[in-house]
């Protein structure tokens, strides 16, 4: 039985054989696989990666040389998918925030309430400088108005007036990032 090559399969797939694909498919998917759980080591992480890969590929079919090996350009569109899919992964809790989390918490509103904390951290880190350390000695610190005003050589009006504004700017992203 004649076995059909990769540069084969990829000209039927960009004159619309659909077959050609399905077959270049079952030809990588299980290779794809283990290359990618290598990179993302989460089964279902990296048979989402394998998916995006492959449907990547079918779109931009037009653009693949058939002449250059395709495994080549098939696995470098995987690792790059793969690498895209952990640098967007939100679902990180730091060893801190694992120790800040309490006992007697159902599981899930402790996944829920380190995910808000990292969220209103990484707001935080975007703060102007000036609200940022008034934010930080206040809430982090637990310092009182006088104490953040006394190690900030900032009048205390001035502490309330920089919390009041870094709330309102905490709020509208928080708010943004719930939306989108």
């Amino acid at each position: 039985m004649y076995e059909t090559n990769d540069r084969e399969l990829v000209v039927a797939i960009q004159k619309g054989n659909i077959i050609a694909y399905e077959k270049l498919v079952v030809r990588y998917q299980r290779g794809l696989f283990v290359f990618v759980m290598r990179i993302v080591h989460d089964e279902a992480v990296a048979s989402e990666v394998v998916q995006d890969a492959l449907f990547n590929v079918y779109r931009h079919i037009s653009r693949v040389d058939p002449e250059r090996k395709f495994s080549t350009y098939m696995f470098e569109i995987a690792k790059n998918t793969a690498f895209s899919a952990i640098r967007s992964k939100k679902a990180t809790v730091s060893l801190e925030e694992i120790v800040d989390i309490e006992d007697d918490e159902p599981f899930i509103e402790q996944i829920f309430r380190s995910d808000r904390i990292a969220s209103v951290k990484l707001a935080v880190s975007h703060l102007p400088q000036k609200y940022k350390r008034v934010i930080t000695l206040y809430y982090f610190h637990e310092l009182s108005y006088e104490e953040v005003s006394r190690e900030l050589h900032i009048p205390v009006n001035t502490v309330r007036t920089h919390l009041k504004r870094a709330k309102v700017a905490l709020r509208k992203k928080l708010h943004y990032e719930e939306n989108t």
